[in-house]
C-alpha cells in the first residue's frame, strides 16, 4: 500500500473518531437527564443511583469517554437505555432498511438522471433544454420535507396506488425512495446536460461526425466516458445530502431505518444509541467517499500525481 492511500486511511479513520467524540459530548450538552426520562416514563418507583451505576453514567465525563472508547474498538455500544437491549440488536435491522432505502434511491437517481440528460442534449433543442433547467431549478430546490407531503396527498390519497407510510408492503419503499431521488436524478439531468453542452464543439465531436459516426452512437457511447468524472463528482455531492435527507423522509414515512432511530434516540436521551448511529452515519460518509477516490483514480490518474 503506497504512501497515498495511508495518507487517505488515516485522514478518514481520524474523521471517524472526531465525529464520535464530539458526538459523545454533544449528546450530554442537550438538556435533560435520560434517567429522570426514564422514570418519568415507568410506572414503577426505581432507585436512580442503581440504574446509572448500571448503565456507567454514575461515572466521570472523563472515565465515560475512556470506557466509551475502549468498546468502540470492541464494537461494543453498550445497552440502550431506554430498551435494555444491545445497541447492535436495534442497528442492525435500521441500517439493513436505510441501505434498501439508499439503494434504490441512488439507483433510481443514475438510471434514470444520466440517461435523461444525455437524450435531452443529444436532441438539442433550446426550447426544450429551457423547460428542462427550469424544472431542474425547482425539482432541485425543494427540500424533502416539502416534496414528501405532495407524493404522498397524490399517490396514496387522490389515486391510491400506493401506500402513505409504513413498512408492511413491499410497495411502501417507493414513495420515500421517490421523495429522495428526485431532486437527486434533476441535479444528474442538470449535470449531464452541463457537461455534455461544454463537449458539442469539441475537437473531439467533430472529427467523430467527419468520420460518419452516428450521433445517438457517439453521446451514449463515447461523450459518456468524457463526462463521467464531473458526473462522478456530482454523485458523490448529492450522496451527501441523501443522507441527511433519509433522516427526515424516514421520520415522514415512519420508515424504521437509522434516521428514524437517531431522531428518536435523542428525543429519549438514548446515548448508547445517538453515539452508535452517528458512529455507522460517518462511516457510510467515508465509505463513500472512499469508493469515490478510487474512482477518480481510475478514471483520471493524475490525481494522484497531483496529491503526491
Amino acid at each position: 500500500m503506497n504512501s497515498y492511500w495511508l495518507k487517505v486511511i488515516f485522514h478518514y479513520i481520524f474523521l471517524i473518531f472526531s465525529v464520535y467524540l464530539i458526538t459523545f459530548f454533544l449528546i450530554r450538552l442537550v438538556p435533560g437527564d435520560p434517567i429522570d426520562f426514564l422514570v418519568g416514563q415507568s410506572n414503577f418507583s426505581a432507585d436512580v443511583n442503581q440504574i446509572k451505576e448500571h448503565l456507567g453514567l454514575d461515572l466521570s465525563i472523563f472515565e465515560q469517554v475512556v470506557k466509551a472508547l475502549k468498546n468502540l474498538f470492541q464494537l461494543d455500544f453498550g445497552l440502550s437505555i431506554h430498551q435494555n437491549i444491545d445497541v447492535l440488536f436495534l442497528l442492525k435491522p435500521a441500517l439493513i432498511n436505510t441501505a434498501l432505502l439508499a439503494i434504490l434511491s441512488v439507483s433510481m437517481a443514475v438510471f434514470i438522471g444520466i440517461p435523461l440528460g444525455l437524450f435531452i442534449s443529444y436532441l438539442n433543442s433550446s426550447f426544450l433544454n429551457q423547460i428542462t433547467k427550469c424544472i431542474n431549478a425547482i425539482l432541485i430546490a425543494i427540500p424533502s420535507f416539502i416534496l414528501a407531503p405532495i407524493l404522498i396527498l397524490f399517490f396514496a390519497i387522490f389515486l391510491d396506488l400506493l401506500p402513505v407510510s409504513g413498512m408492511e408492503k413491499p410497495s411502501s419503499i417507493l414513495l420515500p425512495a421517490a421523495t429522495l431521488s428526485i431532486g437527486f436524478i434533476a441535479y444528474l439531468v442538470k449535470m449531464t446536460m452541463d457537461s455534455t453542452e461544454e463537449l458539442k464543439d469539441s475537437i473531439f465531436i467533430i472529427a467523430a461526425k467527419s468520420k460518419g459516426l452516428n450521433l445517438s452512437y457517439i453521446y451514449f457511447t463515447h461523450v459518456i466516458k468524457l463526462i463521467s468524472l464531473p458526473i462522478v463528482t456530482a454523485i458523490g455531492l448529492q450522496l451527501g445530502g441523501l443522507l441527511s435527507g433519509t433522516i427526515i423522509t424516514e421520520m415522514i414515512f415512519s420508515w424504521n431505518g437509522i434516521g428514524k432511530l437517531l431522531i428518536d434516540s435523542i428525543h429519549q436521551r438514548d446515548y448508547p444509541i445517538t453515539q452508535a448511529t452517528v458512529f455507522f452515519i460517518a462511516i457510510s460518509y467515508v465509505t463513500i467517499n472512499f469508493i469515490l477516490e478510487f474512482i477518480y483514480l481510475k478514471l483520471d490518474p493524475r490525481i494522484k500525481t497531483y496529491h503526491e
